[in-house]
């Protein structure tokens, strides 16, 4: 109860950081010992640590120009034209002027294209020929919407990537004088999520395609479902694609096995992810005797978690345990950029020494050492139970040894969560996922997302199927490259 009491603290009071400091723990087990083996009387002497600080050159501070891009307003601050007369009676002569520049802002400016068709008819009444002719209208991705792309994109990127809910975008847009409802923009996300369905479609098979992926998943309220009330949904975030420069969110009103395998249908290859039981049947082979499409990849910073949350009520073991996985991760570091061969070989010099004839010994003679539903022994139990996929990372220098990747791409779902609060319905859910995978996608691949959602918006009805992968955020980027 202590130790539930003491989580909970924590996680309503405490940092989220689960950064280990070695030194700092070893310092602490070592003031514990010495105070517990001195005397009461015994009063031990300050300690005086002299610590060498490293040499290094020290920046001036202080503003930053302002960026030359920016527009340059003018405002010509002058003396009256009595002060331009010296007191001889000449005129002053102009020798210069003093530039003090200040960054200001106005409010988002809206303005309408007005999109001007010329006609054009033979002049004799009589002919029968070419009838009125005129350029055909501009495509957009919704039909008969007032919105165009730049406003389209907009509110995508207020939405999903600023985290802005539609009724406070609805009250800026009131603050300039131009009404627009909240319902309105969310049928005009809805419209843009279906025109990007294609291209969200190919970004999955692109996904599918190659053998290696993370995911990750999380909850989200849904207010408009089958049933009255406010119920719980997922949102699955996928990392995947050469590098993992893709990021794909699905949506789904539960967290039941079904989904995993609907959504991983056909794929092969390695799978990064917690151990949620749900995903066993992603792992199960196709035919008998057989090994199995996806090899599941355990990942160490899950297994780590558990270890840091039993530091409280074992401190030592704890220590020592997550001392031994800091080596693993000091490895990883080392060899961050490293092609995938030169990783491998590494890893199996290094690091499944490490892993074999230290953290596995170790695990087994601490199952007994502790009790049986004490934390450290829960947290023995979770490496042990996926022990196997733990060391699916040492098959291939791809593969990260962790699943933070995809945990990352979780975190902006759980800050809009403090925003936008719920999803309206099971629609919405859908049109979120579809949107925020291109907003985080863009994001990753350090693409203006505004700039991108506003040409692909203004293109997607009309471009080719065939060439349909060039508006891939990457590929978009590398052409525009």
């Amino acid at each position: 109860m202590q130790h539930q009491m003491d989580n909970l603290l924590k996680r309503v009071y405490g940092r989220s950081s689960e950064k280990i400091d070695p030194d700092q723990l070893l310092m602490q087990e070592m003031l514990l010992d010495i105070e517990k083996s001195m005397p009461p009387a015994v009063i031990a002497p300050p300690v005086v640590v002299e610590t060498v600080v490293k040499e290094h050159i020290r920046h001036k501070h202080g503003r930053s120009p302002l960026p030359e891009h920016l527009a340059r307003v003018e405002h010509v601050l002058d003396i009256s034209e009595d002060k331009k007369v010296c007191f001889c009676g000449k005129a002053l002569k102009r020798i210069g002027a003093a530039v003090t520049e200040r960054i200001d802002c106005q409010p988002a400016l809206l303005f309408v294209n007005a999109y001007v068709r010329p006609k054009y008819a033979c002049p004799d009444c009589n002919c029968d020929g070419c009838g009125v002719q005129q350029a055909p209208a501009p495509e957009g991705p919704i039909e008969r919407c007032e919105a165009d792309a730049g406003m389209l994109a907009h509110v995508i990127v207020e939405k999903f990537e600023h985290h802005s809910p539609l009724y406070r975008q609805e009250q800026k847009f009131d603050r300039v004088g131009v009404a627009i409802s909240r319902q309105t923009m969310a049928d005009w996300l809805e419209g843009c999520a279906k025109a990007l369905t294609p291209l969200y479609e190919l970004m999955r098979r692109k996904i599918l395609a190659y053998d290696l992926v993370l995911n990750d998943d999380t909850t989200v309220d849904m207010r408009d479902g089958p049933e009255p009330g406010i119920r719980q949904a997922r949102f699955w975030a996928t990392v995947g694609g050469e590098e993992f420069k893709y990021t794909l969110y699905n949506f789904t009103l539960n967290r039941n096995g079904e989904y995993p395998e609907a959504l991983f249908e056909g794929y092969r290859g390695y799978f990064v992810s917690d151990a949620y039981a749900g995903y066993k049947g992603l792992f199960k082979p196709s035919k008998e005797d057989s090994p199995p499409d996806i090899l599941n990849a355990a990942c160490w910073a899950h297994a780590r978690r558990y270890f840091v949350k039993a530091q409280d009520s074992a401190p030592r073991a704890a220590m020592e345990i997550l001392m031994i996985i800091a080596a693993l991760y000091k490895i990883e570091a080392g060899i961050k950029h490293d092609p995938p061969e030169r990783k491998l070989a590494i890893r199996e010099r290094n690091s499944r020494p490490i892993i074999e004839k230290k953290i596995k010994p170790w695990l087994e003679t601490g199952l007994a050492a502790h009790l049986p539903q004490s934390p450290m022994r829960q947290a023995i139990g979770y490496s042990l139970g996926v022990w196997k996929e733990l060391q699916t990372y040492l098959l291939d220098g791809r593969i990260p040894i962790d699943n933070n990747l995809a945990e990352n791409a979780i975190r902006p779902i759980a800050l809009g969560r403090k925003n936008w609060l719920f999803v309206g319905s099971e629609t919405g859910g859908h049109t979120a996922a579809t949107l925020m995978t291109f907003t985080a996608t863009c994001r990753k691949n350090k693409i203006n997302t505004w700039v991108y959602l506003k040409d692909v918006l203004q293109r997607i009805n009309t471009h080719p199927v065939k060439r349909l992968h060039e508006l891939l955020p990457d590929q978009w980027q590398a052409d525009r490259t």
